[in-house]
């Protein structure tokens, strides 16, 4: 398992992040665990990337091919209560953020995976400072679909080195990049994943492919070190990462079974920890 730069552990609350490649069913998983706490007197609720926040429409439309319907100066000026200008660092992100946003407006946009990225850092330190770290702080379950594992995924999918990735987070997180309590990773074979895409309806967007999808299936694989075994339902693979004198419990799960079977599996997961 690759070293993440996380500068913190949660303390408060619980922060379960949920990841695993499109199609897999992880969204669904993630909403029916919420059901599932709260049914047990937990106060969880569901929060996911892209935020609903200005930055996250923005890059849902930039994913979804869509023109961006925001200005710069809008997106700057609600960039600035995350990103203060007190000092040329946080300058210099506020203002490669408003650069880059620009860019794909104009659609005139070079090394765009890299920048794409970029934004959806930039999206993470929103989500962690409005949404995550108010909700654990007052002792809450944050059930996070979609978070840094997802970035690292898509990045090094579309040919970011993952060490690039891992200092970006860094330099833009800062003592702000949070580690989950544990995180659950749904892994089904790339070609389950397309058909349960195409059968749900929604808007595919560029990573939604089979070429990109296979990329990530890979990535996954040499990140979450499983490169050589694949989770059997009802039996997910255990992994670890250390953050400081503490473990990170990573669980890949098969996503294969019926979706009542994966929310049992999960279930089984989860609950230790109430």
């Amino acid at each position: 398992m690759k070293k993440i730069p996380y500068s913190q552990m949660n303390n408060e609350g619980k922060f379960i992040l949920i990841e695993g490649l499109n199609g897999s069913g992880k969204t669904t998983q993630a909403k029916l665990l919420e059901r599932a706490l709260a049914e047990e007197g937990k106060i969880a609720f569901y929060n996911h990337e892209p935020t609903d926040t200005l930055i996250g429409k923005v890059l849902r439309e930039i994913l979804e091919g869509r023109p961006i319907t925001k200005s710069v100066v809008e997106v700057g000026n609600f960039l600035e209560k995350f990103l203060p200008v007190t000092n040329s660092e946080t300058d210099a992100i506020l203002q490669a953020a408003k650069l880059v946003i620009r860019q794909f407006q104009s659609g005139k946009v070079r090394n765009e995976e890299a920048k794409r990225q970029f934004l959806f850092i930039i999206d993470r330190l929103v989500d962690l400072k409005e949404i995550i770290e108010p909700a654990l702080n007052q002792g809450h379950w944050v059930i996070q679909d979609r978070y840094d594992i997802s970035c690292y995924l898509h990045g090094m999918a579309n040919g970011l080195d993952f060490n690039y990735l891992a200092r970006r987070h860094a330099r833009i997180l800062g003592e702000n990049y949070l580690a989950p309590n544990v995180i659950v990773f749904y892994w089904v074979p790339v070609k389950l994943a397309l058909q349960r895409l195409a059968d749900s309806g929604k808007v595919i967007d560029l990573y939604e492919n089979t070429q990109t999808l296979k990329k990530i299936e890979k990535a996954a694989r040499w990140l979450l070190s499983f490169r050589f075994q694949s989770p059997r339902p009802g039996s997910p693979l255990r992994r670890k990462l250390k953050i400081k004198d503490k473990n990170i419990k990573i669980f890949v799960v098969n996503a294969e079974p019926p979706i009542a079977e994966v929310a049992e599996e999960t279930w089984g997961i989860i609950e230790k920890m109430i």
